[in-house]
């Protein structure tokens, strides 16, 4: 076995290597404002969507409190904008 073959399977066994591969896929995220949120796990999408669901409830809620129907709707519109924003990463092997 060469040296180089021994560092990789070191790598590779290493818990803490950045060069680990996964077996999980992983997806990036665009956010609202356009910037996107890489090497997100399953359980960072799941927790990301709890986020923006408790967001997005409160500002339609606050909204809808002080009677503007209009404000409401564009947090809601603004929210539904962004269903397409999720995309699964290409991972190089």
């Amino acid at each position: 076995m060469t040296p180089d073959q021994n560092d990789e399977i070191e790598t590779f066994n290493d818990p803490s290597s950045c060069y680990r591969p996964y077996d999980e896929p992983l997806y990036t995220i665009t956010d609202w404002d356009g910037t996107e949120l890489v090497r997100q796990t399953k359980d960072d999408v799941i927790e990301y969507v709890k986020d923006e669901l408790a967001t997005a409830s409160f500002y339609i809620q606050k909204a809808e409190e002080a009677n503007d129907e209009d404000a409401a709707f564009e947090v809601a519109k603004k929210y539904l904008d962004q269903f397409s924003a999720l995309q699964e990463e290409e991972t190089d092997e």
